[in-house]
């Protein structure tokens, strides 16, 4: 997977309908105390999830990038075990 990929959100058809009818419904709904409380509740939930994938994310960056840096390790351990020679014919001497 390549990186960010994992961002990327892809619903099914099944979802955006259902998405869409739960959407609807709020809208053509005539009691007002009710949507306040919805939207109310809707953006305290919003805010708790920002900060939870905020989280993940910087998670799951610190995770990529100590998993570069084993690879470059493992990838300069792996230039110093190369033969006197191509080491001299590299000019990294």
């Amino acid at each position: 997977m390549a990186w960010a990929e994992w961002m990327v959100v892809a619903p099914t058809l099944e979802e955006e309908l259902k998405l869409e009818w739960e959407a609807r419904a709020i809208v053509e709904d005539e009691d007002h105390k009710d949507i306040a409380k919805l939207c109310a509740q809707l953006s305290k939930q919003n805010w708790y999830q920002q900060k939870l994938i905020e989280q993940a994310a910087a998670h799951v960056m610190e995770l990529e990038t100590k998993l570069a840096c084993l690879e470059l390790v493992d990838q300069i351990q792996k230039e110093n075990k190369s033969p006197w020679w191509r080491v001299i014919f590299s000019g990294r001497v």
